[in-house]
C-alpha cells in the first residue's frame, strides 16, 4: 500500500521538515521560532496547535524567577474563553522543566515536569476544558449545585 506523504506548511510559508515515523503526533520547531504540533490524518500531517514566540513576557502574574530568566522561552496561543479568542501566554524553562501559563485575568497555572512549551499548552488546555465541562450546569442542575464547598449552604434571606 502506498501512502502519500504530505508535510505541513507553517504560517510563515516554510515547509516543516518531518521524518517518516509511526507516531500519531509530533512536535516541531519552525525556523520562524513557532512551535507546532502536527497530527497524522490519513497519509497527511495536519497542524493541531501552534505557539507563536513572544519577545517579552507580561509582568503581572508570572513568577519573578521565570520572568527574569534570560533563557526562558515565551510563547502565546489563542484559546476560546467565554465565546472570545483570548491570548494565553506560556513562559517555559527548559533547564528547570517548568512552565507557567496565564490567560487574561486568570491566575497563573504552574506546571512541573514539562517536556516543552507544546506540552505545557496541551496540559493547560486539558485542565481548562475539564474545569469548564465540570462547572457547566446540566439540565437538572442549578449553577449553585456545582459549588465546591461541601459544608452547609447559607440560609436564604427572608424577603
Amino acid at each position: 500500500m502506498t501512502t502519500n506523504w504530505t508535510s505541513p506548511v507553517c504560517v510563515c510559508g516554510r515547509l516543516l521538515e518531518l521524518e517518516r515515523n509511526d507516531r500519531a503526533a509530533v512536535d516541531l520547531a519552525c525556523l520562524c521560532e513557532r512551535r507546532i504540533e502536527v497530527r497524522r490524518a490519513g497519509g497527511s500531517w495536519l497542524i493541531a496547535a501552534m505557539l507563536a514566540p513572544e519577545r517579552s513576557v507580561p509582568i503581572s502574574g508570572f513568577s519573578r524567577e521565570l520572568r527574569l530568566d534570560p533563557r526562558a522561552q515565551r510563547f502565546y496561543f489563542s484559546h476560546s474563553i467565554g465565546g472570545s479568542e483570548i491570548p494565553v501566554h506560556i513562559v517555559y524553562s527548559e533547564s528547570l522543566r517548568v512552565a507557567e501559563v496565564k490567560a487574561a485575568g486568570m491566575k497563573v497555572s504552574a506546571l512541573v515536569e514539562v517536556d516543552g512549551p507544546l506540552d505545557a499548552r496541551r496540559r493547560w488546555v486539558e485542565r481548562f476544558e475539564a474545569l469548564r465541562r465540570h462547572s457547566k450546569p446540566g439540565p437538572n442542575r442549578r449553577p449553585s449545585d456545582s459549588f465546591p464547598w461541601s459544608g452547609p449552604r447559607p440560609a436564604a434571606r427572608p424577603s
